[in-house]
């Protein structure tokens, strides 16, 4: 579902980029556009992504969002004018909300009790992996057969590389099929009986409350400010072609930013299991400004230019990884599906303004030079928001009700959890019981994935992050 949706649609994307500007006489700002307006529409798609997922059949949810962005894909090969790709970019907001980036988390944190961390990062590195394999597969097909006709094979690859496993092989819960999560023991199932029993919720800020704190403040920022750098992706290949390489190098030089997407989401996983997720953060943050760095001084040096593009992939494993698992660790799994969802919404409303403010840059100055230098200021813009959410985590109210029985505010952040350690992704964020995203939250009104059953977390003194 990565590989042939995210890295597919949207990191493959800009390989189309300059034979269609060549061939119809667009700007790079007028073709890019449609990746303003899908992030645009995001900021329409995502309150409801995560009641739907929930609420309807996920394998007929899933299915028929993809089938839609396939026909946008293949509608593109009859396209004359620049608005068609905008109605396009559209549909890849709407249907593709629901395929990209929101349903993984979900599913993961369903499906793994432990190793939430790994399992999320080695699931959303195949968007690097289609990403880096399909950039020159379009390439090719694009100087076989035209850019009409590749946009209509691209679809095909697509529809072949997903449907299948949307309409017959996910579940939303591993119950659905006789399963347990992965790593489910004895003594989880014992909490569970007991939290069933003393009809407990889960630990962790009611949406209602949370949309109202600095930290989501902070986290809407995030989510949108590392949006952003999409922007970038979908011109690696025409800044190559800017500084005098063909276009084969600058679909290779994608393909070295899905190398680094595929190696750094494994990396990340791994990291945020073992370290933490803020210092996890720190370090992606630290590799992408090292990237902008190597795209300012690179010149005509091919191998830095590789090597640039290589650590600037961190930028997608902080998208599609480190964000579920920051919101997880700071608000707790109670609300988790939908503080996710809302925070998202940020993806759109700064995300959007990547691909035309970095096209834009390059039609005015003849270089993509100062937008690289924007990014920079950008990934300290996201430092910031991430530290600054932290700060104010332990004001947060945790909330651990018992139906019926009114609330019973499980104190400050601080209260529930001990000192401040960072919160490793494998501990529980309060001494409770922790089920898969999707239950009903008492008094919250939003539903989380997952209804039928939950799980326990050990209480280690730390955050869950997810």
């Amino acid at each position: 579902m990565q590989a042939g949706g995210l890295g597919a649609v949207l990191d493959a994307a800009g390989v189309f980029f300059v034979p269609v500007c060549e061939d119809l006489g667009f700007t790079r700002s007028e073709i890019s556009l449609y990746l303003t307006f899908y992030f645009i529409a995001t900021v329409f798609a995502m309150p409801v992504v995560g009641k739907w997922i929930t609420k309807f059949n996920v394998n007929r949810l899933l299915s028929v969002s993809f089938a839609l962005v396939v026909a946008a894909v293949a509608a593109m090969g009859l396209y004359t004018q620049p608005w068609q790709w905008w109605v396009s970019g559209v549909v890849f907001g709407l249907a593709g909300s629901f395929i990209f980036v929101v349903p993984a988390p979900i599913l993961i944190d369903n499906w793994f009790k432990k190793h939430k961390g790994l399992a999320l990062g080695c699931a959303m590195s195949f968007s690097g992996i289609g990403g880096a394999v399909l950039s020159p597969v379009f390439t090719l097909l694009i100087e076989t057969f035209g850019w009409r006709e590749a946009y209509m094979l691209a679809a095909v690859v697509m529809a072949v590389l997903v449907l299948p496993w949307t309409l017959f092989v996910f579940k939303l819960h591993p119950e659905d099929i006789g399963w347990k999560p992965y790593g489910w023991t004895e003594e989880d199932e014992r909490r569970e009986k007991l939290r069933v029993a003393e009809h407990r919720d889960l630990p962790g800020v009611p949406v209602s409350k949370a949309l109202k704190t600095v930290p989501f403040v902070c986290m809407f920022l995030f989510a949108g400010l590392i949006a952003y750098f999409a922007g970038f992706n979908s011109h690696l290949p025409g800044f190559a072609q800017s500084v005098g390489f063909s276009a084969m190098v600058g679909s290779s030089l994608l393909t070295a930013v899905m190398v680094g997407n595929v190696v750094e989401k494994f990396i990340v996983g791994w990291l945020n299991d073992k370290i933490g997720v803020q210092f996890t953060v720190n370090i992606q943050l630290a590799m992408v400004a090292l990237g902008f760095l190597g795209f300012i001084l690179a010149g005509d040096n091919l191998v830095l230019l590789y090597v640039s593009a290589f650590l600037f992939g961190a930028q997608n494993s902080l998208v599609s990884v480190s964000t579920p698992l920051l919101i997880r660790q700071i608000f707790g799994e109670r609300d988790y599906p939908a503080i996710f969802a809302y925070a998202r919404i940020g993806t759109g409303v700064i995300g959007c303004l990547g691909p035309v403010t970095v096209a834009g840059v390059f039609d005015v100055t003849g270089s993509f030079l100062p937008a690289f230098a924007l990014g920079i200021v950008i990934v300290v813009l996201g430092f910031v928001a991430v530290h600054v959410a932290y700060a104010f985590r332990t004001k947060l109210h945790w909330v651990d009700e018992a139906a019926g029985a009114g609330a019973g505010v499980a104190g400050t952040k601080a209260e529930a959890v001990g000192a401040e350690a960072g919160g490793l992704p494998e501990e529980a964020e309060a001494g409770a019981g922790a089920s898969r995203a999707g239950k009903t939250g008492v008094g919250s009104g939003v539903p989380r994935a997952g209804a039928e059953a939950s799980r326990s977390e050990a209480e280690n003194g730390a955050g869950d992050a997810k």
